[in-house]
């Protein structure tokens, strides 16, 4: 397993964390670390967290949260450690 930091820019709506964390409940992902906050005056706020994921399925988990509607950007990386 690596570590990872996934940056995501959302609607700031109700729920959305919910279901990115639901998200990665189903597949047994813990996150780290965690910050969000709203960008001031547009709607929009930034989420990072940082988890352990296996490699071979980050592509698909950061896939599976692009799909929620309310997700506008996400990217990852390899988080230093």
């Amino acid at each position: 397993m690596s570590r990872f930091t996934v940056d995501i820019i959302v609607e700031n709506r109700h729920g959305v964390l919910y279901r990115i964390a639901g998200l990665l409940t189903k597949r047994k992902i813990n996150i780290e670390r965690i910050n969000a906050y709203a960008v001031k005056g547009d709607g929009i706020s930034k989420i990072f967290f940082t988890a352990d994921i296996e490699e071979k399925i980050v592509d698909t988990v950061v896939k599976q949260i692009d799909k929620i509607i309310e997700v506008i950007d996400i990217k990852y990386h390899k988080a230093k450690l």
